[in-house]
């Protein structure tokens, strides 16, 4: 008998009925807590047991959503450059006045970069970025 082997990139089954689960479980909690509000309406307390499972479905999609958005964040540092440079060492190629903005050079290009006064060949530690400039200290 010839096993079959599976590409590890290929979700498995667990995968594929979590997401039929989070696919279903907002419709039901929608349905569930429109016809617990209609029984609120017409019968009185016997609806709010529905209304609840209703929202307890929602609550549990949303906990799934979210788990599953961070278990599949296979590159956390994508589109965010900067944070990579956190921590390194790099050398002023441009004057950072003490209230504007300067450049350095980082691994194989050049950031603008804010923080400490410094002179063109310095070295610094950047501490830190926003958006595209990185924020840098003395060594």
């Amino acid at each position: 008998m010839r096993s079959i082997k599976r590409d590890a990139r290929q979700p498995g089954m667990f995968v594929w009925l979590l997401a039929l689960v989070s696919l279903v479980l907002p419709v039901a909690g929608v349905a569930l807590t429109l016809y617990g509000l209609y029984l609120v309406l017409e019968k009185g307390a016997e609806g709010w047991l529905w209304a609840l499972a209703g929202v307890g479905l929602l609550i549990v999609d949303t906990i799934i959503d979210r788990k599953w958005a961070f278990w599949n964040r296979r590159e956390p540092a994508l589109n965010r450059r900067a944070d990579l440079l956190i921590g390194q060492v790099v050398t002023v190629s441009a004057a950072i006045p003490a209230d504007g903005r300067g450049r350095v050079e980082a691994g194989d290009g050049e950031w603008a970069a804010d923080g400490v006064e410094a002179e063109v060949g310095e070295q610094l530690r950047v501490s830190g970025s926003k958006n595209s400039v990185l924020t840098v200290e003395r060594l």
